[in-house]
């Protein structure tokens, strides 16, 4: 499947607000990797030292942007939502809603985050 597939059946302001965070989100991480993940009806994106850092999850009149790793994101304007135990997400109604700057600055945090999380994991010793 393909996140064109993903999209099909949505309206249309739902299928541009999503290319639109597509753009978005390959500008402020060229070297992820964006594919379709029919289980969770949903675009998600792998970074090379990160793995799987967010995706984009389509619904009926609006988006959400989820964070893999949201909870422990730098979020100055307290725009990320959601009190599960480590995703957090934005909700994306209208174009008025996409923040680019914003978005890229969480896009990169989240790579960072997760990137430094691989890498402390990959240093401790094998517990005993």
């Amino acid at each position: 499947m393909t996140p064109e597939q993903i999209l099909a059946d949505h309206i249309p302001p739902i299928v541009a607000l999503a290319q639109r965070l597509r753009q978005l989100m390959l500008q402020a991480a060229p070297e992820a990797r964006e594919a379709a993940y029919p289980g969770w009806h949903a675009i998600g994106y792998r970074h090379p030292q990160a793995g799987y850092f967010c995706g984009i999850f389509p619904y009926a009149d609006h988006l959400k942007l989820y964070f893999e790793y949201g909870k422990f994101l730098p979020d100055p304007e307290h725009r990320l939502q959601g009190d599960g135990r480590q995703t957090r997400y934005l909700v994306i109604e209208s174009p008025e809603n996409i923040h680019a700057g914003y978005i890229s600055q969480l896009v990169k945090d989240s790579i960072a985050l997760k990137s430094d999380t691989a890498r402390t994991s990959k240093q401790r010793p094998a517990s005993m």
